[in-house]
C-alpha cells in the first residue's frame, strides 16, 4: 500500500511516503513558520521520487498535534482536502505519540516527551516501555504503553506524576526550559540530546502503518485535532500566532 504522512504541528516540517514496495521518501525541513510556503512543493518532490501522484495514494496520514494551532491547521486542511478529493482513508497520530517513539530503544522505565505550549505550560504525557519478551536482548523491539492522558500541565504538576524512584527518559522543546529543574527532581533522568525532540518522517510512517493494519482509519470529515487548550484560548492564541508571523 502507498502511504504519505505530514506533520506541521511544530517548527519542523516532515513529510512521508512508502509505496508498496516498501520503498521510503523522507523529509524533516526545519521550517519556522514556513509550512505553507514549503509543504506541498515537499510534497510533490516525495511523490517524485517514487514516481507516484495522489491518486496511487491508498491512505493519507497526519499529524494531529498537540502543537501549533496554525501548524494543525494547515496540515489538516491539506491531508483533508487530499482525502476528500480522492476519497481515501486517513489516519490520525498524535504528536505525542510519535514523539515518544523517538526514545526507542529506551535505557529507562518510562518515556516522557515534553512540548512547550507556551504560557508556562507543556503538552505532554507519560509511557511506559513494555520490552520486548520474545528477544528481550534486542531493545530496537521494545514498545510504548500510554499510561496517562495527553496533558497541558505546568512543570509542578508534571513533577506530581512521576514516581521519582523510576528511569524516565525525556525529549522535547520544553527541554529548553525545563530540563535542569527535571534533572534535580528525578535522580534517575535520561535526556536525549535536539536530534529527537521534533517528530520525524520515518517514526510517522511507522506509526501509521501499526495504526492502519489494526484498522484504526479515520475519513477526511471525521478527523479532528488534538486540542488540549480550552476553546477560548484556542482562539486567541491562534490570533497571537498569526499575528507574530506578519510581525516577522
Amino acid at each position: 500500500m502507498n502511504i504519505l504522512v505530514i506533520e506541521t504541528s511544530s517548527q519542523r516540517l516532515c513529510v512521508g511516503l512508502i509505496n508498496h514496495r516498501g520503498r521510503i521518501a523522507e523529509y524533516d525541513i526545519d521550517s519556522g513558520i514556513r509550512h505553507t510556503e514549503l509543504l506541498l512543493p515537499t510534497i510533490k518532490k516525495a511523490l517524485v521520487r517514487l514516481r507516484l501522484t495522489l491518486k496511487d495514494i491508498d491512505y493519507f496520514a497526519v499529524g494531529l498535534g498537540p502543537g501549533s494551532f496554525t501548524g494543525l491547521r494547515i496540515g489538516l486542511a491539506t491531508i483533508k482536502g487530499f482525502a476528500a478529493a480522492l476519497q481515501k482513508p486517513v489516519v490520525g497520530l498524535s504528536t505525542l505519540d510519535v514523539l515518544a517513539r523517538n526514545a526507542l530503544p529506551a535505557n529507562s522505565q518510562m518515556v516522557c516527551p515534553v512540548i512547550d505550549a507556551k504560557r508556562n505550560l507543556l503538552f505532554t504525557a507519560l509511557y511506559e516501555v513494555v520490552p520486548n519478551k520474545s528477544s528481550p536482548c534486542v531493545q530496537g523491539l521494545d514498545k510504548l504503553k500510554r499510561i496517562s492522558p495527553y496533558l497541558l500541565i505546568g512543570i509542578e504538576e508534571l513533577l506530581k506524576k512521576i514516581d521519582l524512584r523510576t528511569s524516565v527518559t525525556f525529549l522535547g522543546d520544553g527541554l529548553f526550559l525545563y530540563q535542569q529543574r527535571l534533572k534535580q527532581e528525578i535522580r534517575k533522568s535520561i535526556f536525549l540530546n535536539e536530534q529527537t525532540w521534533y517528530p520525524k518522517a520515518k517514526t510517522l510512517i511507522e506509526l501509521a502503518r501499526e495504526l492502519i493494519d489494526k484498522g484504526k482509519i479515520s475519513d477526511a470529515k471525521r478527523l479532528k485535532p488534538i486540542y488540549l487548550y480550552p476553546k477560548e484560548c484556542q482562539i486567541a492564541y491562534g490570533k497571537s500566532q498569526i499575528a507574530n508571523r506578519y510581525r516577522r
